[in-house]
């Protein structure tokens, strides 16, 4: 049994309980250049290795890889297949540190709004899309999915109870949760305006003719280097930078986590450290 049986069985469960897969279809298709051909039996410690080492990214090798197993697990279990392969795994990378202060987010608004004067077909939404990551922390793709309405795909703004849903009333939550947060009230100026100017109709998030947007990274990536930013400086960084902010403002970690979709435990671990108050009793005990 080739491991393209396992991969295509799994894609397809994904797509029978309507989950957004066009991530996990991209990750498939660099795993089906190496393992498609070859048989179940062929996986093990040192061809997930080779795998690792032709992959130039080894955070991509591991997801990658997570996903193969995923795949091959929920297939033998399905088919009763009495098989279950060792996985050699890349290490988990390092925790990212980097956050924007106020003057970076103010530089990177500055610059995505040069951006649309001068090309507004091209850059018409990126202020957009700058300020309701910073002012929520919501994932890229999650940004990407709101519309102005409810609906089954993606999540949607309730500005009269000021409230963001960020995910439809069709998607099942996952591991990057999705749970709904209380719209900033300064956000909720921007939302009114945007919707007034869209018609209060279709994707928050769109191109000049009022497509949706795949992706925002070229976009994004063209106010970082105006902003004269470092590369490190990617979308998923205004998550850190919500969740850094958050603990600097002494706001309390259950609200915080509950905002962003975070765990408490996962709050306090990775950005706990950024409160002002932080071991703070310890400090100062003699």
């Amino acid at each position: 049994m080739a491991c393209a049986a396992a991969l295509d069985y799994y894609l397809a469960a994904k797509q029978s309980r309507d989950e957004d897969t066009s991530p996990l279809e991209g990750r498939i298709a660099f795993l089906t250049l190496f393992w498609g051909d070859k048989p179940l039996s062929a996986i093990d410690g040192e061809t997930c290795r080779e795998y690792a080492e032709s992959r130039i990214h080894q955070a991509a090798a591991r997801r990658e890889l997570e996903d193969l197993r995923a795949a091959v697990y929920m297939f033998c279990k399905e088919k009763r297949l009495n098989f279950r392969p060792y996985f050699d795994l890349p290490d988990k990378p390092v925790a990212r540190e980097r956050w924007l202060t106020r003057q970076e987010a103010a530089e990177l608004l500055r610059a995505a709004l040069r951006l649309r004067r001068s090309r507004p077909k091209t850059y018409e939404c990126l202020p957009r899309f700058i300020l309701i990551g910073l002012y929520t922390g919501t994932r890229h793709a999650a940004i990407l999915d709101l519309n102005w309405n409810r609906g089954p795909a993606g999540g949607w703004p309730d500005l009269d109870a000021g409230v963001l849903y960020r995910r439809g009333e069709r998607v099942r939550e996952t591991t990057k949760r999705r749970p709904p947060m209380r719209l900033p009230r300064r956000l909720i100026a921007h939302l009114k305006r945007w919707r007034r100017i869209d018609s209060g109709k279709g994707p928050v998030i769109h191109a000049k003719g009022g497509e949706p947007i795949g992706l925002m990274r070229k976009s994004f990536d063209a106010a970082r280097v105006e902003a004269k930013l470092g590369e490190e400086v990617t979308p998923h960084i205004m998550r850190h930078t919500r969740a850094t902010w958050l603990m600097q403002r002494r706001v309390p970690i259950w609200d915080a986590a509950g905002s962003l979709g975070m765990t408490v435990k996962q709050m306090e671990t990775t950005y706990g450290h950024h409160h002002p108050d932080f071991q703070q009793a310890a400090a100062d005990a003699y």
